[in-house]
């Protein structure tokens, strides 16, 4: 019998999704700004009694030229991709923002860059992983549920009775496949037909047997940062490969990719899906850990579940071809000139367009 698993994911209309887009967003600007912006920004995002609050805080260098101004309108922008519908106490037109933002601290800063090689932003374990059980090499809850959420999330836009937060979670396993969608709406909202468009939508992934549980609280008009805060990085589980996967011990928004939390995490889910594209082996898990200010991994290692095809050395020669160092997986993967504000959306895996996704032919 099929193990049991579940998985989620969220819209970005999240709370905390709207404050890791805020957060790739300032992080996107200042790298186009000047590419040696050394960037760690949080968001944070709350309903007040004055119609809401966006904290923008950090560090990051003087040369992203991030001020007063610029921060507004980034968060402005950001918010009004993510958000429909103001609440009293969550108000686009009221809102109050505040940036306070600090210059990244010199200790960090001479210890990564004053190395011949780029030292790591951070001491950190990274994670990365694939499997060929589908077709983009993540696990398969995770993107019955990701592919749902991509579809609700289209919806949802172009539904004028639908606002932007949702949650969608799938457990596969059992005799059925159990689906719960939470989904903001109108007050107004036919929930019939919301139920009929839903269910339409997870039939278009999950062919067979499936039981939908539609917004199982009742009501969900209140919602995003109205609803409840949102914070950068507290979703890293649905940025990676959701709860079947170890996750690493940071978060990925936010970061510029000298910091290995993020580029390493992208490199070891590069480094674990060749290993599976070229065959040798179905599945297989990378683990690299860093200190900070030392160029070389700590650890790297690989496993591979009992699913190897191919001898050690054949195995151990194709792994020594991938550089681990922060300062060649920013360079191979191309990662100064990524726009991150996409890949805080859906996870950060799975995604055919991006650089740490590609197959390397040697």
């Amino acid at each position: 019998m099929e193990k049991i698993a579940t998985a989620e994911t969220v819209s970005p209309g999240h709370p905390d999704k709207i404050a890791d887009f805020i957060s790739d967003s300032v992080l996107t600007e200042a790298l186009k700004t000047n590419k040696k912006s050394k960037v760690a920004v949080e968001t944070f995002l709350t309903g007040t009694h004055e119609g809401g609050l966006v904290v923008v805080g950090g560090e990051i260098s003087e040369i992203a030229g991030m001020d007063d101004e610029k921060i507004n309108s980034i968060v402005k922008l950001a918010l009004s991709k993510t958000i429909k519908t103001s609440f009293f106490d969550f108000d686009l037109n009221k809102l109050s923002i505040l940036n306070v933002l600090t210059p990244q601290s010199e200790e960090i800063r001479s210890a990564v860059e004053d190395d011949q090689d780029l030292g790591a932003g951070d001491q950190g374990i990274m994670v990365g992983f694939a499997s060929n059980e589908t077709s983009n090499f993540m696990p398969k809850t995770f993107e019955y549920s990701r592919q749902i959420q991509q579809k609700l999330w289209a919806v949802q836009n172009s539904d004028e009775n639908l606002d932007l937060d949702s949650k969608v979670q799938v457990t596969t396993g059992g005799e059925v496949i159990k689906v719960v969608v939470s989904t903001q709406h109108q007050p107004n909202i036919n929930i019939s037909e919301l139920e009929e468009t839903v269910s339409n939508l997870v039939s278009q992934v999950i062919e067979f047997n499936y039981k939908l549980d539609l917004n199982p609280s009742g009501s969900f008009v209140k919602g995003g940062p109205a609803g409840d805060t949102g914070l950068t990085g507290r979703k890293i589980v649905v940025d990676a490969y959701g709860p079947t996967v170890p996750v690493g011990g940071g978060a990925f928004s936010g970061k510029d990719p000298s910091k290995v939390d993020r580029s390493a995490a992208y490199a070891a889910r590069h480094l674990a899906k060749n290993i599976v594209m070229h065959e040798l082996a179905d599945k297989c898990q990378v683990r690299v850990s860093y200190a900070i200010g030392k160029s070389d991994p700590y650890e790297l290692s690989i496993n591979l579940f009992d699913t190897q095809k191919v001898e050690d050395k054949v195995l151990q020669d194709f792994v020594s071809k991938f550089d681990m160092k922060p300062g060649s997986i920013i360079e191979r993967l191309n990662l100064l000139d990524v726009d991150y504000t996409k890949d805080t959306l859906f996870s950060h895996f799975g995604h055919s367009d991006r650089n740490w996704e590609q197959k390397v032919d040697f």
